[in-house]
């Protein structure tokens, strides 16, 4: 499998096919694949203070930053509470907000089969896996792009900033 440079994704589709193309290898990865709470905790460790917004460019590059760093292992499970983002800053806090939430989330799933009770594929998080995460990602930019927020408060996707990728986030942790 062939990753593109990031430098070379500058559109949402060019991004949608590398987390399609992200996907198909994490599934060959099998159990071997990192977790969703171990990569948002790379890309947190990694996103520098006071970057400009990312634009597709950077979103890729800091995506596969993330994927290629040493493992940061699971995060300490906690509920989400995540502030709004407007800043590299800002986002740093929400990928840590997200991954204390996947925990959670994780923990939970755990916890509900270790008694007999059914945990279905996640709590709040629509996937327990990282390629599910990525392939809801994808799907939700393939529903939204190039349309209109569907809410007053919902940034739009394009340009690429700080606060439409927590939003992008926000929504692939739900959708399905």
């Amino acid at each position: 499998m062939t990753i593109p440079a990031p430098h070379t994704i500058t559109t949402g589709r060019q991004f949608r096919a590398l987390l399609r193309l992200l996907v198909e290898h994490l599934d060959g990865l099998g159990p071997d694949a990192p977790q969703v709470d171990d990569l948002l905790q790379r890309w947190a460790a990694a996103l520098p203070d006071g970057a400009p917004d990312p634009g597709w460019p950077g979103l890729a590059d800091q995506l596969l930053g993330a994927l290629a760093a040493p493992a940061h292992g699971p995060a300490e499970p906690a509920p989400l509470d995540g502030p709004p983002v407007a800043t590299s800053t800002e986002l740093r806090l929400l990928l840590a907000a997200l991954a204390a939430d996947f925990a959670r989330d994780r923990a939970w799933r755990a916890d509900r089969r270790a008694r007999g009770q059914w945990a279905g594929d996640g709590g709040g998080w629509a996937s327990a896996s990282l390629a599910g995460f990525l392939e809801s990602w994808e799907s939700w930019l393939d529903d939204s792009l190039h349309r209109p927020p569907a809410f007053p408060d919902v940034p739009p996707i394009e340009p690429v900033t700080w606060a439409s990728v927590a939003w992008q986030l926000g929504a692939a942790r739900v959708y399905e």
